[in-house]
């Protein structure tokens, strides 16, 4: 995927940060690893949408295999420049749509497919979306949903992680070319000018 930042890694940093034990799998069956990965594609999805950051969602077919991991005998791998893989469907005999149990890491998705899979991933242009900034809200949302489990007030943690997103998203608009959308005519332009 396109970022230094893995899944694993900011799981990591959010358990650490609460004094939890780290992850070796983010599929280790844990509650803290379940209520993670849970809510990890609930947060990067609504940011991404709430954020107004460039991306396009594309439908990859997806061929390049190695061997599976997580329980599955197959993994594929994701384009580079893809930030999420929202859904992974194969075809059947007739050109339906089946969508099979499956699981990612950040670089492979992973199911019993052995001729390959579709999926639908959320692709940036920006390699720096994924950036500190976005990494650090990530971890915060993350955090926030450990603290709701020990029936804590996450509401601190919320709030750092929105001031992360709102740092990333000013990189983002910074990023976009400006236009001007109010454009002068020429009787305005004359009738304002100075001198």
């Amino acid at each position: 995927m396109a970022n230094t930042f893995s899944m694993l890694g900011i799981m990591n940093a959010a358990l650490t940060a609460q004094g939890v034990e780290k992850l070796s799998s983010p599929y280790d069956g844990s509650p803290e690893a379940l209520a993670l990965l849970e809510n990890w594609p609930l947060i990067i999805e609504a940011e991404l949408e709430d954020g107004h950051y460039n991306f396009t969602r594309s439908e990859e077919r997806l061929l390049t295999r190695i061997d599976g991991k997580f329980g599955f005998s197959d993994g594929y791998r994701i384009p580079s420049a893809g930030l999420h893989v929202r859904h992974v469907w194969t075809l059947n005999d007739s050109g339906g749509r089946c969508f099979p149990d499956w699981s990612s890491d950040d670089s492979y998705v992973y199911l019993d497919a052995a001729d390959g899979c579709y999926a639908e991933v959320l692709i940036s242009q920006d390699p720096a979306l994924w950036g500190a900034n976005f990494a650090a809200g990530v971890r915060a949302k993350l955090e926030a949903v450990l603290l709701r489990m020990d029936d804590e007030s996450g509401t601190a943690m919320e709030q750092m992680a929105e001031a992360s997103f709102q740092r990333a998203r000013t990189v983002s608009s910074k990023a976009r070319k400006r236009d001007d959308l109010h454009r002068e005519s020429r009787i305005a332009a004359a009738r304002f000018r100075r001198g």
